[in-house]
């Protein structure tokens, strides 16, 4: 596929045709999220990809769970905030729990940037050594590489993805699930993202994208 028909036909994919996704495929989608650019070459991902329906079920009952349990300390707050997060939840954040053939889900690990230590060193003040670890680290750039090149050659290959971040609430419970239930967490990595992927069912609508002149500056 053309590169520009690649990054244009990119969308959330949140309905799926019938159909798997062989392994060969998946080796060589991760292989293309390898390929992406990291700083300091620390390659600072991992990636587990899912297609025991069991464990996929097991992903999205622990996410619900845990949406349930936020959602009943929102209602002695704001009950219907909480129903919009609950109904949220089953919509965006689990949609994939009987449909997708496959999840992916992505890790990574601490990534100290340049000046980070040389300021701690010199006593630099709180609020600038978390700027650095925080608003611009340069390892959720490499992850966001990596994912990126990971939807692309999906798209390439005749898949569909969606890039999921809206169970990152639930970090702490999908790790302990994958470290001392399934015993295949990475040692000193982290829960970031997972995807949805399978066969795309056509006329999937998308937001529009801002126009050019809202993203763009030319200095000549």
């Amino acid at each position: 596929m053309e590169l520009q028909t690649t990054l244009e036909k990119r969308q959330s994919i949140r309905r799926y045709r019938e159909g798997g996704i062989p392994d060969a495929d998946l080796e060589d989608i991760i292989k293309a999220a390898g390929t992406a650019p990291s700083g300091k070459n620390t390659q600072n991902w991992h990636f587990i990809a899912i297609k025991n329906r069991q464990v996929i079920q097991k992903i999205a009952d622990i996410i619900c769970e845990k949406n349930e349990a936020v959602c009943l300390e929102m209602d002695k707050v704001d009950q219907e905030k909480a129903d919009r997060f609950r109904k949220f939840c089953k919509n965006f954040t689990v949609f994939w729990r009987d449909t997708a053939p496959a999840i992916i889900l992505t890790l990574a690990t601490v990534y100290v940037p340049s000046g980070y230590n040389e300021y701690k060193l010199i006593g630099a003040e709180q609020e600038i050594l978390l700027d650095l670890m925080g608003y611009r680290n340069p390892g959720m750039q490499s992850i966001g590489a990596a994912c990126e090149n990971l939807t692309l050659k999906a798209i390439d290959l005749g898949y569909g993805t969606c890039w999921l971040t809206s169970a990152n609430y639930a970090a702490a419970e999908l790790e302990a699930y994958l470290k001392d239930e399934l015993n295949i967490f990475k040692e000193g990595y982290f829960f970031v993202n997972m995807f949805a992927i399978g066969l795309p069912q056509e006329n999937q609508k998308s937001p529009a994208k801002k126009p050019l002149e809202e993203i763009f500056t030319l200095v000549k």
